[in-house]
């Protein structure tokens, strides 16, 4: 079977939780897992730009190495890359077709069916040991001790910032939350963590202590100065142990110094085992690294920004980050948000600085968005102007019409909507009368 396709029919995740599945792939794969050093990147928000961060300065060094991320933005291929190179779709599909025979008996037997995240970690894992890496990055889904990525012998476990997200699952506190994550800490581990709230810091803490694992703590051990935000990055200097570093990153938003910095801790701690690198090089990979859909520029004038932010966490950084790198005359949001969210919450956290905001869906999300029309209902005096839409295109015709020179239009809420929306605004240059599927249907009716 086509790869693709059976990975549509697939959910994120399987009905129920437990590593036997991926366990039992990779025992069919021959344990690629063992074949590199692997970089284990957890937290709720962050981790796919630190992943990123981590990567792009072990290429730096001279490294070959995987890096493995979700969800995609337009292609399932992104998610495993080597030196920045997504897999090809003739490797994807050699290596799922050795997969694809262990996929029947697990799906007849008693663990079940595999999930579409578990099964793409197999594929990653395997994809790595082809292509001989030696050091795979590989960001959690969810996290926790049932995450896919919880395998082999990690050299790092890395978490980024931790918050309230899939709390169905997770847990209702931060604790709870941080509780799980922090269970795939490795006995005997070396753990770098972002800062966190005291009770984050605690739980992670009484976890490593439990199994003797390290823990540099980037909050206390990393001391940031001069940072200096533009509209192409920021500059900043950064110490650890008396030693001066000044970086530079292309990636917008101030939390992406923080993202960094972990980055940066991460490799510090790989050069205390073996790996050699140059203060010149971590600076070199740090602003080499890109990360599409996170406060990405895709449009001049007016100016039209993409952000990930999917959570209530996400949606302070992103009001925070705003003013921060961009000025405008009127703000213009287009907004969906996805899965069991603290939808009013986040709102409020971000409209009031915004003149007008249009609520759409994404066309594919693999959790349940919620309808424009519920959206509608929440931000009475928030903003000046709101309005629905049934799908991107249409939304950002709305926007556009409204948006005048000086103006800046902000999409986000869903990796979902961001990934429909890079192929649409990147795929032409005239943005405006761009279509949905069935938008003729949706007149009609």
């Amino acid at each position: 079977m086509e790869v693709q396709t059976y990975l549509a029919r697939l959910s994120s995740t399987p009905s129920r939780p437990g590593l036997e599945r991926i366990h039992t792939m990779l025992d069919h794969l021959g344990h690629p897992e063992g074949d590199f050093q692997i970089v284990h990147v957890v937290g709720t928000n962050g981790k796919g730009s630190t992943a990123q961060f981590i990567a792009s300065i072990l290429e730096s060094a001279g490294k070959q190495v995987g890096l493995f991320t979700s969800p995609h933005l337009v292609r399932f291929n992104e998610r495993i890359q080597v030196n920045g190179v997504p897999i090809q779709d003739e490797a994807l599909e050699q290596i799922f077709q050795e997969l694809y025979p262990c996929l029947k008996e697990l799906s007849i037997g008693a663990y079940g069916q595999p999930g579409m995240f578990e099964i793409a970690t197999a594929l990653a894992l395997k994809y790595f040991s082809l292509a001989g890496v030696d050091y795979a990055v590989l960001e959690a889904g969810m996290g926790g001790r049932y995450d896919a990525t919880h395998v082999g012998m990690r050299a790092v476990t890395v978490f980024t910032h931790i918050d309230l997200d899939h709390t169905e699952i997770l847990g209702e506190t931060v604790e709870l939350i941080a509780a799980e994550k922090a269970d795939v800490i490795p006995p005997g581990g070396i753990v770098v963590t972002a800062p966190q709230a005291v009770g984050v810091k605690r739980v992670i803490a009484a976890v490593a202590e439990s199994r003797g694992a390290k823990v540099i703590d980037v909050e206390t051990q990393y001391q940031i100065d001069r940072a200096s935000p533009g509209s192409s990055g920021t500059s900043f200097s950064v110490s650890s142990k008396g030693h001066w570093r000044h970086l530079h990153i292309n990636l917008l938003g101030l939390f992406q110094i923080t993202n960094a910095v972990t980055a940066l801790a991460t490799v510090d701690t790989l050069v205390e085992r073996e790996l050699k690198i140059t203060d010149s090089q971590i600076a070199q990979g740090l602003a080499a690294a890109r990360w599409p859909g996170r406060l990405e520029v895709v449009r001049k004038e007016p100016v039209v920004v993409l952000d990930g932010a999917h959570n209530l966490d996400g949606f302070r950084q992103l009001a925070a980050a705003l003013p921060v790198h961009f000025g405008w005359r009127r703000l213009h949001f287009i907004i969906s948000i996805v899965g069991q969210k603290p939808a009013q919450a986040m709102l409020q956290t971000l409209l009031p600085q915004g003149d007008t905001v249009v609520f759409t869906t994404p066309q594919s999300s693999r959790s349940r968005p919620l309808e424009p029309s519920t959206l509608l209902g929440l931000v009475e005096g928030m903003v000046e102007e709101a309005d629905t839409a049934p799908c991107f295109g249409a939304a950002y015709d709305k926007a556009l019409g409204r948006a005048q020179k000086g103006d800046l239009i902000c999409i986000c809420g869903s990796l979902y909507l961001i990934g429909e929306a890079r192929k649409q605004l990147l795929a032409q240059e005239d943005m405006a009368g761009i279509m949905c599927a069935g938008a003729e249907n949706n007149k009609a009716e």
